[in-house]
């Protein structure tokens, strides 16, 4: 190869690559920048509206209103967990039985009390109360039985012919009765809630009066008293079987 096609094959060789550098270069006009991509914007939802509390009627709000009564309102008796209270109302002619529950804006009819009503006694695990009538005669007392959630009659005229009212055992599933009848029998029985049944717990043909239960302990032991000949109340205990 002689010196001239030597020449002429490196001057293409320069050429080529000068264009080819110049083809990345831009000529007469301002730099184009990139597109800039925005991310997408969040959609950000209200706060819901938080509905406002409706405020609960309390033991404190019950027992203001029950005041305002004044004498109208008798026999205030409440649950042993201050869940609800039992009391009679008079209204004009007529005095009304009714239960008030702390959370509940008003007081429920449970029915109408006889002239002789004689008060309430809850069950200790509140879910009962007895309705207490007093009647003609040396201490004859008639309960009602109410079940507390539903207000219904669970069993009606359970009588007692004592000096004192019907006595819940401790876990209030019983109570006890004290009797005195007419041939000079004193007896003790067990009502059970669940079966609607009495037992006899003690009986006696020579007594000088009628036995008063005074407590019912969750030991299965009853105490009760009864009257000597000198009319002096001695008090005894009765072991209940298991």
């Amino acid at each position: 190869m002689n010196k001239k096609h030597i020449f002429l094959c490196a001057f293409g060789t320069v050429a080529a690559l000068s264009l080819s550098l110049l083809a990345g270069c831009t000529f007469g006009g301002p730099a184009v920048p990139s597109p800039t991509i925005s991310a997408p914007e969040e959609t950000v939802s209200p706060s819901p509206a938080v509905p406002s509390a409706t405020p609960s009627v309390t033991k404190d709000d019950i027992t203001v209103t029950l005041k305002t009564y004044g004498d109208s309102a008798i026999d205030i008796a409440w649950s042993p967990d201050n869940s609800a209270v039992a009391f009679i109302k008079t209204e004009g002619q007529t005095s009304n039985i009714y239960v008030w529950k702390t959370g509940e804006e008003n007081a429920k009819l449970v029915s109408a009390a006889e002239p002789t009503t004689d008060g309430f006694s809850w069950s200790p695990n509140s879910k009962y109360f007895l309705v207490n009538v007093g009647h003609m005669g040396p201490g004859t007392i008639t309960s009602t039985l109410i079940d507390a959630e539903s207000l219904e009659v669970v069993s009606a005229d359970i009588t007692s012919v004592s000096v004192s009212p019907p006595l819940w055992s401790s876990d209030g599933r019983f109570f006890a009765l004290s009797s005195y009848a007419d041939d000079g029998t004193a007896e003790i029985t067990s009502f059970a809630v669940a079966s609607k049944t009495s037992v006899s717990l003690l009986k006696s043909n020579n007594p000088y009066g009628p036995y008063v239960v005074e407590s019912w302990g969750n030991d299965n032991i009853v105490k009760y008293s009864e009257l000597t000949n000198a009319e002096n109340r001695v008090e005894k205990i009765l072991e209940l079987a298991e």
